[in-house]
């Protein structure tokens, strides 16, 4: 993207304002992002890597008007993420059409038909579909709180089982992969309201793998499989990854037949006891809002982040 990019907005719909897009520099670029992203604000959002904010792929810029500094965002060749303003000025439908105007005119974009946007927040998106972007059908937020330590008491009739990784082709996988995967194929993934109601069998397991990439020793230690005592049944699935640094709720899930019993809350809580031994002090999860995720966790002292909408997309 060129060092700066001189475009032509009308955000209210009256006199053109110039608005221009220029390169930023990161450490101060990331400087304003903390102040100005809902989320870090929040204290919801951690960096995605040890020193930085930055997702792979994009790049910081500033977001000019008549020269000034008016906020910033993170862009590559066809998305857009971290958008940000200064007070007074909002995000609105002439400064998005700027970003994805300068985003079509470079190399990089070479003329990009489909952009998308990642976690817009609530109140940008009447903005951005202003713009020509739609939505996708869930809205999500961050939720954490402290680790602590809790009785390991467990109801009568289940008990947990330790989740296992081992080496397979390279790879990271979990023990007894396809039968969680079936678990949560059934149980999670494919019902209404879920992560993906449209999921196939292959795509859990792909989803599975990439959750043993990001667990460690510690995260494993958390994590828990939870089975009928009677009939040996796989009724419990707990799985925690360590995602930008912080150990993070990846799969959470009950069968049906045994929901309403604590069963889940009782995970959870083996989660922050584990980590809080381990010497982690935090545990998130990425909850659907209105999933009951976000009642449980918000019952077991989580602190909810802003909502967002994970992706929206703008069609040529």
């Amino acid at each position: 993207m060129n060092r700066e990019d001189r475009l032509v907005a009308s955000p209210h719909g009256g006199a053109a304002e110039s608005v221009s897009i220029s390169e930023a520099e990161p450490a101060e670029w990331e400087w304003y992002l903390r102040i100005y992203d809902k989320q870090m604000a929040a204290g919801i959002k951690p960096p995605l890597h040890t020193d930085s904010f930055l997702a792979a792929g994009f790049m910081p810029y500033w977001l000019k008007k008549n020269g000034k500094v008016i906020g910033g965002a993170a862009l590559s060749g066809c998305a857009i993420r971290d958008l940000f303003t200064i007070p007074p000025h909002q995000v609105d439908k002439g400064l998005i059409l700027a970003v994805v105007k300068s985003i079509r005119e470079t190399e990089a974009g070479g003329g990009t038909r489909t952009i998308r946007a990642y976690e817009v927040f609530a109140d940008q998106e009447d903005a951005y579909m202003r713009a020509g972007f739609f939505p996708a059908p869930h809205r999500h937020r961050w939720m954490q709180r402290p680790t602590a330590e809790y009785d390991s008491n467990v109801n009568s009739g289940s008990a947990f089982q330790s989740v296992e990784i081992q080496h397979e082709g390279g790879e990271r996988r979990l023990v007894l992969e396809r039968e969680i995967g079936l678990f949560l194929f059934k149980h999670a993934w494919h019902e209404e309201g879920s992560k993906l109601e449209d999921a196939s069998f292959p795509g859990v397991l792909s989803k599975l793998r990439l959750d043993a990439a990001h667990m460690t020793e510690e995260t494993t230690l958390a994590s828990s499989l939870l089975y009928d005592t009677s009939t040996r049944a796989l009724i419990g699935v707990c799985i925690i990854g360590m995602l930008a640094g912080c150990p993070t709720i990846q799969e959470l899930t009950v069968m049906k037949a045994y929901r309403g019993r604590g069963l889940a809350t009782q995970m959870v809580q083996k989660a922050l006891t584990m980590l809080k031994k381990q010497g982690l002090p935090l545990l998130r999860i990425r909850a659907i809002h209105g999933h009951p995720h976000e009642s449980l966790c918000f019952q077991l002292g989580f602190m909810p982040g802003p909502l967002f909408i994970s992706t929206m997309t703008m069609y040529g």
